[in-house]
């Protein structure tokens, strides 16, 4: 881990790195690393910051990075004159640059065009299965897309860090079942003919599924209201 920081940042652009920092730190104490003194120095920079210190607040940014950076090398295995990344510290690049979401993502966009292949002619209540499944790739690709936004933006991975991302393959299912279900109904068309109308509700029941993370935040709104 590099070391960052200029101290003529602006406050906002302060803000953005101790927010960043802060996911670090999180990342590695779940982790098993230790990270007390770097938290104990992340948590000056914020009182610093909140009372307009700008550059008491960057040095004790620094050294709280400098403190995690000390922590990860002495988390790696030494061998001889190697040092070598251990579960911990490979634990910590998966949680912070969002790996375990990547690699659901990638198996989960294997297993539902595996399951196109072989199951497209299968239905319930004469609904093909394929309508869930390609849901289920769109949702893959969600994941893929919502990981690599987190990285251009933030150059980690700051909301798929929990497990939660594993259940939006199976909603995204119930999605695309739901959205065979309308277009077929008529209550959606598209000036399409009969013969490219098929293709035409894949990538339908597709968007549902990469929509599933808006549809999620639309259907419970309601509910948050109560």
């Amino acid at each position: 881990m590099e070391l960052k920081g200029d101290s003529s940042a602006s406050p906002g652009e302060l803000e953005g790195d101790l927010k960043r920092l802060e996911h670090k730190i999180e990342a590695a104490h779940c982790s098993s690393i230790e990270v007390k003194k770097s938290f104990d120095s992340f948590t000056l920079a914020v009182k610093e910051m909140a009372k307009g210190n700008k550059l008491e607040a960057y040095l004790q940014y620094q050294h709280a990075l400098y403190e995690l950076t000390s922590s990860l090398n002495q988390s790696k295995l030494k061998v001889g004159r190697l040092s070598l990344h251990s579960p911990r510290t490979l634990s910590f690049f998966f949680r912070l640059y969002g790996l375990y979401a990547v690699s659901f993502g990638i198996l989960s966009s294997v297993f539902f065009a595996l399951m196109i292949y072989a199951y497209a002619d299968f239905r319930v209540l004469d609904i093909p299965l394929w309508s869930s499944f390609f849901a289920g790739l769109g949702s893959s690709a969600q994941i893929l897309s919502g990981v690599s936004d987190d990285l251009r933006r933030d150059g980690m991975a700051t909301r798929y860090k929990r497990l939660w991302y594993m259940t939006i393959p199976l909603l995204a299912m119930t999605f695309g079942y739901m959205a065979y279900l309308l277009f077929s109904s008529g209550l959606v068309a598209f000036n399409v003919n009969s013969e490219s109308s098929i293709y035409s509700t894949m990538l339908f029941c597709f968007l549902a599924g990469f929509a599933t993370s808006w549809l999620i935040n639309r259907l419970s709104a309601p509910s948050r209201n109560l």
